[in-house]
């Protein structure tokens, strides 16, 4: 049929092309054309568009050539819908992102939340949201954005607690080692619940599950306190050296000796805005004058002395 509307088919490929033709419009007459007047029209505007060597073309052959290409169309078509399948989807892929101790990540996740990990924690997340919910899961701690999205709420599991919200910011704290799972709220309202009990937190309030006693309470926070972690920021208020040590540990990926027992009992009040571990260590010195310390090796810093104040 190519050959015939360009003009280099042969003789005997033309004969071939007119007996097929002839057989698909005497079998297929009525279901190509609606009437004579549809037919002619159809005859018209091939002999119009089709340009070749010889316009001179029957008007019967031009039906036939319009029988033909209906006719394979129609068969094209239903070949076609009958052997389609549909697209097989992409399946939805669960990504792990962890943070070794000193470690900080920012993530976007597929509906534009945007995440903070802190040091030492584990979230994962599809690679894209399907269903009625947006579902994740967090170990350790980190601060969210979510995304606003009324139909589609975001859940964040965290060990025996579920924090629910469908736009806002707010921080979780769920490290294993912590017998408290902690939901700080920035903007926005969140409902942080458990099997036993939910509660319902506003901007500037605290949520904390206790995870031994099953028990939930709600209270008013400074949330520029509770989220100086994501600007780098360590804030000390007469807390135990020991206390203190831990918090270290986890922010610079160390871990500390105490020669002697009961220095952990020394009390610091300080702040340290994205300093180096040996400022930081200066500084606790030079508060507690009979405390030194000794860099080892494998991470390690061996506290020397005892407390003097």
């Amino acid at each position: 049929m190519e050959k015939y509307l360009n003009g280099t088919i042969t003789k005997k490929e033309e004969s071939l092309l007119e007996q097929f033709d002839g057989n698909l419009l005497s079998k297929n007459r009525k279901g190509i054309f609606k009437n004579e007047r549809h037919k002619k029209r159809v005859a018209k505007q091939l002999s119009q568009n089709i340009a070749g060597p010889d316009k001179r073309i029957s008007f019967l052959k031009w039906t036939r050539v319009a029988a033909s290409l209906a006719v394979m169309a129609s068969l094209g078509y239903l070949l076609y819908s009958k052997t389609e399948t549909k697209e097989v989807e992409e399946p939805i892929v669960e990504i792990v992102r962890t943070t070794e101790w000193g470690q900080k990540l920012n993530l976007t996740l597929a509906d534009g939340t945007q995440v903070r990990l802190n040091s030492g924690s584990t979230l994962k997340y599809p690679n894209r949201f399907e269903g009625d919910m947006r579902h994740v899961a967090l170990i350790g701690e980190a601060f969210f954005d979510v995304a606003k999205n009324p139909d589609k709420p975001f859940v964040i599991e965290s060990g025996e607690v579920r924090t629910t919200v469908l736009g806002t910011s707010f921080n979780v704290n769920t490290y294993p080692d912590n017998d408290q799972i902690a939901v700080t709220v920035a903007t926005g309202k969140v409902k942080v619940a458990s099997q036993e009990s939910e509660i319902f937190l506003e901007p500037n309030e605290q949520g904390v599950f206790n995870t031994k006693t099953k028990s939930m309470t709600k209270e008013r926070v400074d949330i520029t306190t509770a989220l100086n972690w994501k600007k780098g920021i360590i804030h000390f208020e007469d807390v135990p050296l020991s206390q203190v040590l831990e918090t270290l540990e986890k922010w610079y990926g160390v871990s500390f000796v105490l020669e002697n027992k009961n220095a952990g009992d020394c009390h610091i009040s300080a702040s340290y805005d994205n300093e180096l571990l040996s400022t930081v260590m200066e500084s606790i010195v030079f508060a507690k004058k009979g405390l030194r310390y000794e860099f080892l090796e494998d991470h390690k810093i061996l506290i020397k002395g005892k407390c003097t104040d």
